[in-house]
């Protein structure tokens, strides 16, 4: 078996470990945001997904979740931080 030896650049290293370390801090917000929802409404993965929707009237949204709406402050910050980071404005 021939053995092949590979090297890398430090720079191109560096940029793999910080975009591996970007992925990892994006896996545990989901995470966090998911146990947060899970934790304020016990049910809602019961089907195995979640349906979101997000309406806004100015600054004030109505988040339907699984058919049922809630007011943005009623959801843990955790969840609303992390859902509103996650929204595209339509025009």
């Amino acid at each position: 078996m021939n053995l092949v030896k590979t090297q890398f650049k430090s720079s191109f290293a560096l940029a793999c470990l910080k975009e591996l370390k970007q992925k990892q801090d994006d896996l545990l917000d989901d995470l966090n945001a998911s146990m947060a929802l899970e934790e304020f409404i016990p049910s809602v993965f019961k089907d195995g997904s979640v349906k979101v929707k997000v309406r806004s009237r100015g600054n004030k949204y109505t988040i339907t979740i699984n058919d049922k709406d809630y007011d943005s402050n009623e959801l843990p910050v955790v969840y609303w931080k992390h859902l509103k980071s996650k929204l595209v404005i339509k025009n």
